[in-house]
């Protein structure tokens, strides 16, 4: 039997996480300055700086190559605790991979290259991917592309750019989602999804209700994802006419406070300038244990936040509800003979349930 000392344990517990998986053949890409994705599994989410690592879909999480390696690369074993540990153990220490505190992650000011935007200033294929595959409204995407957040780089891919709430002149990250599958070469999710490096921490894809002019939204939704706030503001259309008004919709690109605090204090600092308090903040983040643990931990501190929460009987996020509505939408208009389509009675249920319980509210 292997036997460790203590040395050699603290040793491995402190191994560089990015360096080991790389030695191991576990594939990862870069998505951020500080951060790392799976590329197999795209809910792993690697943070150098601290040398820990997230698995979302399990909410399993650690520091150090020891418990990446016990947690995550052996996961799928039919070891017990002891023999992943032993096993851990060995692996981690033979691969030689050096301290994750000597990680060196390079700190640079986003600067944005505006020559990667389609020279014609096109959507077409960010138009078909999010109307036909996301459900995305047609107005929806025309106003986000009108007013600068979105747009289409030269390969095709849809940009969420983050302007500066404070100075909308200014891009301060860009979330890059792909338009064409390739499990091959994305695994799983089949599609890159990624943000740009030196993207500024703290800040998000964001837009403000349509007719604002030039004031700022006294209200707040937070989401996991731009697709996610995009799809909840379409669907708010549902019960308003031209959607939610008066509110500023933000995507955290995951769960970070980070973001979470710095919207809600420079929003708060700009309603002050213009005599105006903040009204109402709402978490429209994912219905899992991810995402609720998160919202828990929001509502502790602020209890007035409310969770703007999917339905678990239509999907886990705000872009699965649309979803579900659009074929609704579908199955009304299709013939009452067709098998595929949802009963009247059941669609109007569901409609209904839509408008009034998913927190479409003004």
């Amino acid at each position: 039997m292997l036997a460790f000392t203590k040395a050699q344990i603290k040793a491995a517990n402190s191994a560089s996480i990015v360096e080991y998986a790389k030695s191991a053949g576990i594939d990862l890409r870069q998505t951020g300055s500080d951060e790392f994705k799976g590329v197999e599994h795209d809910s792993l989410v690697i943070t150098p700086s601290k040398n820990s690592f997230y698995w979302n879909s399990r909410q399993v999480h650690g520091k150090g190559a020891l418990s990446f390696s016990t947690l995550y690369e052996l996961s799928g074993s039919n070891l017990n605790e002891k023999e992943k540990f032993l096993r851990a153990m060995d692996k981690v220490l033979t691969s030689g991979v050096g301290d994750g505190k000597v990680y060196q992650v390079q700190k640079e000011s986003f600067r944005f290259d505006k020559n990667q935007i389609d020279s014609g200033n096109k959507i077409n294929r960010v138009w078909g991917y999010l109307h036909n595959q996301r459900g995305i409204s047609s107005q929806t995407i025309d106003q986000l592309h009108r007013d600068k957040v979105l747009a289409q780089d030269k390969l095709g891919n849809a940009l969420f750019l983050w302007l500066d709430p404070q100075d909308r002149r200014q891009v301060k990250g860009v979330s890059k989602q792909g338009t064409k599958i390739d499990h091959q070469k994305y695994g799983r999710r089949g599609t890159l999804k990624m943000i740009e490096k030196n993207s500024t921490k703290g800040y998000g894809f964001s837009f403000d209700s349509p007719g604002m002019n030039g004031k700022t939204p006294e209200n707040i939704r937070f989401f996991e994802s731009p697709i996610d706030a995009i799809s909840f503001f379409d669907l708010s259309k549902v019960k308003v006419k031209g959607g939610m008004k008066n509110t500023r919709f933000v995507s955290m690109d995951g769960l970070k406070k980070k973001v979470f605090d710095s919207y809600i204090t420079q929003t708060v600092t700009q309603l002050q300038k213009e005599g105006r308090t903040l009204k109402t903040v709402g978490l429209g983040v994912d219905n899992d244990e991810a995402g609720k643990r998160f919202v828990k931990d929001i509502q502790s501190k602020f209890s007035k936040v409310k969770y703007c929460k999917p339905s678990e009987k239509l999907g886990k996020d705000w872009n699965d509800i649309l979803k579900a509505f659009r074929k609704m939408q579908q199955g009304k208009q299709k013939s009452k003979h067709t098998t595929r389509t949802l009963p009247g009675q059941e669609f109007e249920k569901r409609s209904a349930y839509l408008r009034r319980d998913q927190g479409l509210e003004r």
